[in-house]
């Protein structure tokens, strides 16, 4: 059985969507680390936008909060300390009237809902005196439906993939293997477990797998998926219609890596090891 889930959203569930994002956002600050010390303000002292932020997703809901905290607080450093250097999208200061530091990190681990697409978390800081400085943080929730997708577990389930991948050129040395009945429910319950893509532009990209369903061997494909590199998508296709899932997820990329014998598809296997250290 092949299902996807790709009906029309309302304006009405969009606008329910958006609520209930923003409500999640809000929640997530009671699980975020924050430094002690701090006073949180009802209102900013000071103008005060984030240098980094989510990077070209639409949609995105932005919970914001103000606190007063100590000059000695190095607000980068605190971030580096509580979150692996994998989950990091960027560190940046300005000078605009007063030096202003950011640190933006990738806190997908933080979303435990399947709606959450996108979860980040951006500390900003600048200085007001000599002691004091105004904290921003941001959560940053793109909030969607949950996508239903189920790869078809009757047919030849094969999957691809390459010797080499790269940025600037197709994949190449593609390397084929046939799944067998225990395989197939694995990457089934893979592939349900998803949650949709939140988007994002590169100026690169290349293929790193691609899944296929026939009736038979030889026979036309009528399920296919093609995950890519950048912005680690799952696109998957079948009886002409297409939905994005979120091809970053620890669990999935390492159950695809195990498919492969030892010592092939080397260009897809060292694509999919982004994932491992940020868990």
């Amino acid at each position: 059985m092949a299902l996807l889930s790709v009906a029309p959203v309302s304006a009405s569930a969009t606008s329910f969507h958006q609520t209930a994002g923003r409500a999640y956002a809000v929640a997530l600050f009671s699980k975020i680390p924050i430094p002690s010390g701090v006073t949180r303000l009802s209102a900013p002292m000071r103008p005060l936008h984030p240098v980094t932020g989510s990077p070209g997703y639409a949609n995105v809901i932005d919970a914001t909060r103000y606190y007063r905290v100590p000059t000695s607080i190095d607000v980068n450093g605190f971030a580096e300390k509580h979150f692996p250097k994998s989950d990091w999208q960027g560190t940046g200061s300005t000078f605009d009237g007063g030096y202003h530091t950011s640190a933006s990190v990738y806190a997908l681990n933080l979303c435990t809902d399947r709606h959450a697409a996108y979860c980040a978390v951006t500390y900003s800081a600048e200085a007001l005196t000599k002691s004091q400085q105004e904290l921003r943080i941001d959560i940053a929730v793109v909030w969607a439906p949950v996508p239903v997708v189920l790869l078809p577990t009757a047919g030849v389930v094969t999957l691809t993939g390459y010797d080499k991948i790269s940025l600037m050129n197709s994949s190449s040395g593609p390397v084929k293997v046939e799944l067998n009945a225990n395989q197939v429910k694995k990457l089934h319950n893979a592939i349900v477990a998803l949650r949709s893509s939140p988007g994002g532009m590169c100026m690169e990209d290349s293929t790193l797998f691609r899944i296929s369903v026939a009736p038979s061997n030889g026979g036309k494909a009528f399920w296919s998926a093609s995950a890519d590199e950048c912005p680690g998508q799952l696109i998957v296709k079948t009886h002409g219609r297409q939905v994005a899932l979120n091809a970053r997820s620890c669990p999935f990329e390492g159950l695809i890596g195990t498919f492969f014998p030892s010592h092939s598809a080397s260009g897809t296997k060292v694509g999919l090891k982004v994932c491992e250290s940020s868990g």
